[in-house]
This record gives C-alpha cells, structure tokens and sequence, in this order.
C-alpha cells in the first residue's frame, strides 16, 4: 500500500511540475459548444506545445529566469500563467459566443493565439 501511494505522490508531482496546463482540455471540451470544441481543443494544444517551445528556446540560450533576470520565478511558472489567463478568457469568450463557427471562430482563435504568445514572450523575456 506504502507502495502505491508513493507512485501515486511521484506522479501526481510530474503532472502539476510538468503538464498542469492540459487540465484546460477536459475544462474545453465542457465549456464551449458544439460546434467550437475541436477548435477550443486544438488551441489549448497549441499554445501548451509552444509555450513548452519558447522555455526550451531561452533556456538554450543559457537564462533559466529569463533574459533580463528581473524575476525569480521560473519560466514555466510564468507561461503557465500567462498562458492560463489568456486560456481562460479564451474560453470564456467562447461561451458567450454560442453562434461564433467556421471561419470566424479560427480567426477571433488565431488572434488570441498571437496575443498569448507576445505576451508570454515578454514576460519570459523579463
């Protein structure tokens, strides 16, 4: 039993260090409606894939806190919570936009896609 809790606490550590950003899927996949939740999905990988990109980039280019080193946090800790606020809005918007499809909902999807992204980059940046 000792055993299995260990596991348990081992893994449970690796998903909230690691992949605590892909709780937003299942919450995608609940909120938003019919006709948007592909979309919803695909942009929440999105953005977990490149948020994951933009950390390997900086910190190949030897700054584990940043370029400028102002903040002590960590650069996952700060996608993360970029990432997740625009996430969030993301999806808030999409529930109050029941009749947004096709084509419009890619673009208002793509649009915040570069905000996050811009945003995320400076505050790692910083």
């Amino acid at each position: 039993m000792q055993e299995l809790f260990s596991y348990a606490q081992q893994y449970g550590h690796l998903f909230v260090s690691e992949w605590l950003d892909a709780v937003w899927v299942p919450v995608a996949a609940l909120v938003v409606h019919k006709g948007q939740k592909l979309k919803a999905m695909g942009f929440i990988l999105l953005c977990m894939l490149v948020m994951r990109l933009q950390i390997e980039i900086i910190q190949s280019l030897g700054f584990d806190r940043g370029i400028a080193g102002f903040m002590e946090t960590s650069l996952y800790h700060r996608g993360l919570a970029v990432y997740g606020f625009f996430i969030f809005m993301y999806l808030l918007l999409s529930y109050f936009s029941p009749y947004t499809k096709g084509v419009i909902y890619l673009a208002a999807s793509l649009s915040i896609f570069f905000m996050a992204f811009a945003a995320s980059f400076i505050v790692m940046i910083i």
